[in-house]
């Protein structure tokens, strides 16, 4: 019997881990930058290093609410940059890189190594970027509870968040190809369903006896709790080119998550998608990743489907009254207007089809990041500014 204490948090509490690239600043190349990074800011907890070294991970401070995330992000993301510039680095962030054609540089991290050895020629391309969302859980079992009745939200959260429509320079055709790449690696992808917190206990420990795992951060799955942390981590999702575009996410996942507990405290059943057998989970996967928001998601083991967009505008219908509850209305409500304009694979084969350019789609999604926090700043300098005036 497996033996695993979860450790609570505050109920729906926020964190948010953001996997950003490091670039040289003139040829917008991934540069193997983490180093001298981190090496410049050791006392940083939040700007860490991740599997290969031309990645850096920003990580969160636990926070209670959407617009408290968003301005720790804004300020570790505005630090970070200025770092960056003093090495002639500078960041932008997506699924992929569109036009890396080089093997990844491992970071010399006893955990990274291993991992390494046990991917073999996979881990030598694994330059993917992910966005990530903690949401805190009272125990064990509601997390694994709300697991299990999110799993079927996964593809809509891939779909919403796919950036990732290059690699090595070709447009694949998929509007995530991350997600792609990923599930070829052993520990990643689709999380299996369990009854409760022991019986994921139990698994663990025979995985761990097995040699599978070693710690639980070891599970790479779209979906997976986190004991020590006390929260239900979303995995899924593609990198975010823009702050904005991350919190609109957090804000869905936020609503939705809170929304699934109340229906799981309700002893309901359903909630507009239900699990569904393996094979029809892995093809509403392959279909978000393939065409993203124009997909069609299979609802129910008859087949039937419908367009992913439609599903989005139900279940934004559905949490609204959750949504004003936690304060995420405004967020969910640019989720929604984005829905038109499309998430970030589409802006970037834009950007392909009028420059024809790769380099092109790269220099886009550095301005993005840039413009958001050049308006961040120059909003805070003047807030500095109104509030030195005395009357």
């Amino acid at each position: 019997m497996g033996d695993i204490e979860f450790k609570s948090s505050p109920e729906f509490s926020l964190g948010m881990e953001i996997e950003l690239q490091l670039l040289n600043s003139d040829t917008l190349q991934l540069v193997d930058g983490i180093l001298p990074l981190l090496e410049q800011a050791p006392e940083n907890s939040l700007i860490q290093a991740e599997f290969n070294q031309a990645m850096v991970e920003v990580a969160s401070k636990v926070c209670s609410n959407i617009p408290e995330l968003e301005a720790n992000i804004v300020s570790t993301l505005c630090n970070l940059k200025a770092r960056c510039q003093e090495l002639g680095m500078t960041i932008c962030t997506a699924g992929t890189h569109p036009f890396c054609d080089r093997f990844a540089s491992i970071t010399p991290l006893p955990r990274y190594l291993s991992q390494q050895t046990a991917s073999g020629y996979l881990a030598d391309l694994m330059m993917t970027f992910a966005l990530q969302i903690h949401v805190g859980m009272p125990s064990g079992d509601a997390a694994i509870d709300i697991m299990g009745r999110l799993k079927p939200y996964l593809p809509i959260l891939l779909a919403l968040s796919a950036s990732s429509p290059f690699w090595w320079g070709h447009d694949t055709s998929f509007a995530s190809y991350r997600q792609r790449f990923l599930s070829s690696l052993r520990t990643y992808g689709i999380s299996p369903s369990f009854k409760n917190w022991q019986d994921f206990a139990n698994f663990f420990t025979t995985a761990q006896h097995a040699g599978m795992f070693e710690i639980i951060r070891d599970i790479h799955w779209d979906l997976r709790p986190q004991p020590d942390f006390g929260t239900l981590e979303v995995r899924v999702m593609d990198a975010q080119p823009t702050i904005k575009e991350s919190m609109m996410l957090a804000a869905f996942v936020h609503s939705l998550i809170v929304d699934l507990h109340h229906h799981s405290q309700e002893k309901q059943a359903g909630f507009l998608l239900t699990p569904l057998p393996w094979l029809i989970e892995k093809e509403n996967y392959f279909r978000a990743s393939r065409w993203g928001l124009d997909a069609n998601y299979i609802e129910d083991e008859q087949g039937n489907s419908r367009p992913i967009k439609n599903i989005v505008k139900d279940i934004l219908n559905a949490v609204a009254e959750t949504a004003d509850t936690l304060g995420n209305s405004s967020y969910l409500l640019q989720l929604e207007k984005r829905l038109a304009e499309g998430p970030s694979y589409i802006r970037q084969r834009q950007v392909f089809a009028k420059t024809g350019y790769v380099k092109a789609v790269v220099a886009s999604l550095v301005s993005e990041l840039e413009d958001e926090l050049a308006i961040t700043t120059r909003q805070e300098a003047e807030n500095n500014q109104l509030s030195s005036i005395t009357f």
